[in-house]
């Protein structure tokens, strides 16, 4: 078995790895992604946001800016932007059913595939849908969504999406904030006039687990139990062109 994970606070996550049982038997060779991308229909999202990222919770800060959305274009990986804290520019990966900034993406490939990915990159695309996946090879693939409390999670191969998350879009968009050209922001829609996200502290120092900035997040919600810790950030997103899957298998708790 191939394994890519490496945290930074190991005590905090504990997992299996092994397959869970209901994933689909892997073949001796990984040739293609889940499913082939899909671009954004157009016009499907033809809308534009009041996008708002909080620089800093507890002091009220924020800044505004319009986005356009527009056709996304295959995968990518996203970075979390915001110039005034300590997670400006740092990756956004998933590991144990959530995403992390300042933590090391988790996956596992079986035995059984002669050519696994390295499993240390976490990208994902939009659907023409308004829906997320992230890049894998397992047959059924892995769904982005968002959690009953707000928090960014994805599901396991061929599991649902749960009754109580929370319903939004998701969308590839211009992007909202100086950086250089061509460069998009990862986006939701369907709560408010929410678009952002928060990074929430699981130690001062990090790793830093991601929520949807829809606005009812509780205290009790986020690690630490104090939502004014967290970080508001855009997610910045560039293309990601490997003709073969991120990961076989994203590790879901």
């Amino acid at each position: 078995m191939h394994l890519s994970t490496t945290f930074l606070l190991s005590s905090l996550f504990s997992f299996s790895l092994g397959l869970p049982a209901d994933v689909p038997e892997a073949t001796s060779q990984l040739n293609s992604r889940e499913e082939a991308p899909q671009d954004v229909k157009p016009g499907r999202l033809n809308v534009s946001y009041d996008f708002t990222a909080y620089r800093t919770l507890s002091s009220g800060g924020s800044e505004k800016s319009s986005l356009s959305p527009v056709k996304a274009s295959g995968y990518f990986t996203i970075k979390a932007y915001n110039s005034e804290s300590p997670i400006h520019l740092m990756d956004i990966n998933v590991s144990n059913n959530k995403f992390f900034v300042g933590n090391a993406t988790g996956s596992l490939c079986p035995s059984t595939i002669s050519n696994c990915p390295a499993g240390n990159v976490t990208a994902l695309r939009v659907t023409n849908t308004g829906g997320a996946r992230l890049d894998v090879g397992i047959p059924g693939g892995q769904a982005i969504y968002v959690g009953p409390q707000g928090e960014l999670r994805f599901n396991n191969a061929r599991e649902p999406i749960p009754q109580n998350a929370i319903k939004v879009e998701f969308a590839l968009s211009v992007n909202p904030i100086p950086a250089p050209p061509g460069v998009s922001a990862f986006v939701f829609s369907g709560v408010g006039k929410a678009s952002g996200y928060l990074a929430c502290p699981i130690t001062p120092q990090g790793p830093w687990q991601v929520f949807a900035g829809v606005g009812s997040i509780k205290d009790s919600s986020v690690p630490g139990g104090d939502v004014s810790n967290c970080i508001g950030f855009d997610a910045l997103a560039t293309n990601y062109t490997s003709p073969t899957p991120a990961a076989y298998q994203y590790i879901k708790s």
